[in-house]
């Protein structure tokens, strides 16, 4: 018998069943998936791609976002792209970073195999950053 997987290792898949009260639970997930993809985004080393980790800054970016949404109950737009998820953020009244408005500009919607140059990676960390920061000051511990 093979002993039980303990700490970060495990993790549940839940998914909230349409119409169910998204919780702070919730939100809080959300928040530490954000958390796990930007420590995965600013892990550099040989044989890794930038265009990989810019892709996990993007998801760093959706999560906090989500996790702010879900937070402050606000509906997820149907598209879910980051432009349309910090709209529906301002439209409930919640003040968005600057900086996070660059992210929509910044994930356009990349097309794979695409050469991202170095500075783009390194503002797309900048970016992700700041997204985990403004969900950890929105999503109640």
């Amino acid at each position: 018998m093979t002993a039980p997987m303990v700490g970060s290792a495990v993790y549940r898949t839940r998914r909230p069943v349409s119409g169910e009260w998204r919780s702070s639970e919730e939100a809080r997930e959300l928040l530490g998936r954000a958390r796990s993809s930007l420590a995965l985004a600013r892990s550099t080393g040989h044989g890794v791609m930038v265009e990989d980790l810019c892709m996990l800054a993007r998801q760093t970016v959706e999560r906090a976002v989500q996790a702010v949404l879900v937070a402050e109950g606000v509906p997820a737009p149907a598209d879910g792209s980051i432009r349309s998820m910090l709209a529906a953020l301002e439209d409930s009244g919640v003040e968005v970073p600057d900086r996070l408005e660059r992210a929509a500009n910044l994930f356009p919607g990349e097309t794979p195999g695409e050469a991202v140059r170095i500075e783009k990676y390194y503002e797309a960390v900048l970016v992700a950053t700041e997204a985990v920061r403004f969900a950890e000051a929105r999503v109640r511990s």
